[in-house]
């Protein structure tokens, strides 16, 4: 397993820092072999960077190559894993935030996108030295933290949303305009999984009609609309389920399922066991 060196997380509580909220912000060190495994971003953007050592960060279920000065930007919603080079084993700092602020926040949505996974990684030493200047004052914690966390995070913030919005980030190929428009559509569907009610709300959102969208997307991905959007609520249900936090009702009904049946239904085919069930393995209370 990887080892924390820091690991100050605060995901069930964000702490705020005026309209910035610190989810968790830490340092890990990968040991040969080791490997971060797959989970939820849920309503946050994190920053992993690379420290030391090289790997990739596999973003719904696309690979990104990083390496020693690379920063790989999470969105919202992704379901997220980290391989480790086993020849040189990654260090890296992490930190996750989001915040109420309307125009960083918007300017955050507007510049990440049209973002495929492969375009996360860009690079910045300011934005390295700032998450190890938070690092430091977590530990050391001194007069005056407060003040100089928040504005340490509002200085990242800026920093990010410049970096994605002047072409900074590291393009592996050129999309062509198909592949573009379904990455908009997977981050549309990743940002709003939990209030989508209908697939046609996607298409009314970027302005396309469904039927033309899900032809696109299925002739370009070579899978259907639903499927995705399946595979991202039940991935999103497993998370939820794991956490503990709430019932199998009200996550069926976080996910938008049109009954606790039929929830119950698509999480058993695609893992093996009834959400009840798989709750009860991950409490440990399965005998």
């Amino acid at each position: 397993m990887p080892k924390f060196h820091l690991d100050k997380s605060f995901i069930k509580n964000p702490i705020r820092f005026n309209d910035i909220y610190l989810v968790q912000i830490g340092r890990l060190y990968f040991e040969p072999g080791d490997n971060m495994h797959l989970h939820s971003h849920k309503s946050f953007f994190e920053l992993t960077i690379i420290t030391d050592g090289e790997g990739e960060v596999i973003t719904n279920g696309i690979p990104a190559p990083v390496k020693r000065g690379d920063i790989y930007l999470s969105l919202p919603r992704d379901m997220h894993e980290i391989r480790s080079s086993v020849n040189a084993p990654m260090k890296y700092d992490f930190y996750s935030f989001y915040t109420e602020n309307e125009e960083y926040a918007s300017a955050l949505d507007s510049a990440t996108s049209y973002l495929s996974p492969e375009e996360r990684v860009f690079t910045d030493e300011r934005i390295g030295a700032l998450v190890c200047d938070a690092i430091m004052e977590f530990i050391e914690r001194k007069k005056f933290s407060e003040d100089l966390l928040y504005s340490i995070f509002k200085q990242i913030m800026i920093y990010i949303i410049r970096n994605i919005k002047s072409g900074n980030h590291k393009r592996s190929r050129s999309a062509s305009a198909a592949e573009s428009l379904c990455y908009k559509i997977m981050n549309y569907i990743d940002t709003h999984v939990y209030t989508i009610r209908s697939l046609e709300e996607v298409a009314e959102a970027l302005n396309y009609n469904y039927s033309y969208l899900s032809s696109l997307f299925k002739s370009t991905t070579g899978n259907t609309l639903f499927s995705y959007y399946e595979s991202k609520r039940l991935d999103l249900a497993r998370e939820l389920l794991s956490d503990g936090t709430q019932s199998v009702t009200e996550i069926a009904d976080l996910l938008g399922y049109s009954s606790l049946y039929s929830f119950s239904r698509a999480f058993k085919e695609n893992f093996g066991k009834s959400p009840k069930k798989y709750m009860m393995t991950r409490s440990g209370k399965d005998s």
